[in-house]
């Protein structure tokens, strides 16, 4: 898995918004709903609606994918 989407499942423990991640992670609205497809159509985020906003949040399998370390690790 690639660092950004990594990164992206990491900040998923709470709900967030497409808007709420790309500023957390500096990242662009775009990109970041591009990273968020991607992880949705792979079951490792779900999404709801929320008023006029829609909130992701991760999966199971996402969570356990993180836990394990199967998710990049920057270097120290």
């Amino acid at each position: 898995m690639g660092g950004t989407r990594a990164r992206i499942l990491r900040e998923l423990t709470v709900p967030r918004s497409t808007t709420q991640l790309a500023r957390r992670l500096a990242l662009s609205p775009g990109g970041t709903s591009a990273h968020l497809s991607t992880l949705r159509r792979n079951g490792l985020v779900t999404a709801s609606r929320d008023g006029r906003q829609v909130l992701y949040r991760c999966t199971a399998l996402g969570t356990s994918i993180i836990a394990a370390g199967g998710g990049y690790r920057q270097a120290q």
